[in-house]
């Protein structure tokens, strides 16, 4: 893969774990609460009140999708794989919240001004809640986060890294001294 593929998978990780963060601080259900006598609500539920370990994931993504940058050979493909199965752990919270989103609702309507103590009355109304298109959105950043990751895994060892000049002191003396002639090579002058 090309420099140009290299730049696009580091963009595309980086863009998904951020995707999925941002989507999980959105709300995924929410619920009008009108209670004769009381002042009406309405109770909303983030990915992360429902969900917590989405957003967690979706920082590991972005942040492993720009540490490839600065990594090269086995380092990068191990960085690759720890992006694509944190974005793997996070699309299962996230195919598998339904459940948490409504226990988190829940909880959400039972702390409500305008619940008058009701649990039969908030089951139906969580179980009636909105469902909104962010927790699809999330999903699809750890899609794109964990397809990243695998690229990462299959062509990392092949894309080009930092400069040797990012290389620490010690290693570019060592590689100094080693052979007169590969310095020559390389177009330095040995003597001076």
């Amino acid at each position: 893969m090309s420099a140009r593929g290299y730049g696009l998978t580091v963009l595309a990780g980086t863009a998904g774990g951020a995707a999925a963060v941002f989507c999980a601080s959105q709300p995924w259900a929410r619920v009008t609460v009108e209670t004769q006598g009381l002042a009406r609500d309405v109770v909303s539920v983030s990915g992360n009140d429902a969900v917590g370990i989405v957003g967690g994931t979706g920082l590991v993504v972005a942040a492993g999708s720009v540490a490839v940058l600065a990594s090269s050979g086995w380092v990068r493909r191990a960085v690759g794989a720890v992006v694509a199965l944190a974005a793997v752990v996070g699309l299962v919270a996230v195919l598998s919240a339904p459940g948490g989103v409504h226990d988190a609702l829940a909880r959400a309507l039972a702390d409500s001004p305008a619940m008058a103590g009701d649990a039969a009355m908030q089951e139906r109304l969580a179980d009636a809640a909105t469902a909104t298109w962010w927790r699809w959105g999330a999903a699809a950043g750890l899609t794109v986060g964990a397809v990243a990751g695998l690229a990462t895994v299959w062509l990392g060892a092949a894309w080009p890294s930092m400069g040797r000049r990012y290389d620490s002191i010690g290693q570019q003396r060592a590689d100094a001294d080693d052979d007169p002639w590969k310095a020559l090579d390389r177009g330095e002058d040995p003597t001076v």
